[in-house]
């Protein structure tokens, strides 16, 4: 697994660069197009390296920050969130892209290219306490946790059948993505 490169750009394409290496092989590497726009040819770069092995592809991704290369991970380890649909995302800088998740905001998320309105209540569900560090709060015995209401009624479920199937909700499930995932399997 490739986890840094050095070397210089070769060659700049829409969404990836090409970067030679001291050695003398060119990596192609995809980026964001915020740093495609700040690289020029026979530059000498340095980038943090995310390797995403399918069964027949490896494919590069680079940052120049090791923060934003973990965000990425972060984002891509979102169920439906591949790492072209995260690098989309981070358009914008990682310090925009958290506080989006944090304030719940699933609707500008919702504006990047290939996120719909479920994907991004799911980022915002699935990261807003892993970015914040904490656990969601545990609701009262027969109250529903605001943020699973928020979560599901975004996912396209009304308000009354939410509140139907959460009645029969185990009560040992008390996480908030929890709560989202056996709701998603029961509904």
């Amino acid at each position: 697994m490739i986890g840094y490169l050095t070397g210089s750009v070769l060659q700049l394409r829409e969404r990836s660069v090409i970067i030679l290496t001291s050695g003398g092989v060119g990596y192609e590497v995809f980026a964001s197009r915020l740093l495609l726009k700040k690289i020029q040819l026979e530059e000498k770069i340095h980038l943090w390296i995310h390797t995403h092995q399918t069964s027949d592809t490896i494919t590069l991704f680079g940052f120049t920050a090791e923060k934003d290369l973990k965000f990425f991970a972060l984002l891509n380890s979102v169920n439906g969130v591949g790492p072209k649909t995260a690098l989309d995302i981070l358009e914008n800088p990682v310090e925009i892209v958290e506080n989006i998740i944090v304030s719940g905001d699933a609707k500008k998320l919702a504006e990047t290219k290939g996120i719909g309105k479920k994907t991004a209540a799911r980022i915002v569900l699935e990261l807003k306490a892993k970015i914040t560090g904490g656990d969601p709060e545990v609701p009262a015995s027969g109250e529903i946790d605001p943020d699973v209401m928020e979560a599901l009624l975004q996912l396209g479920y009304r308000k009354a059948d939410i509140e139907k199937h959460l009645a029969k909700l185990p009560a040992e499930i008390i996480k908030t993505e929890a709560i989202v995932k056996w709701f998603l399997q029961n509904a």
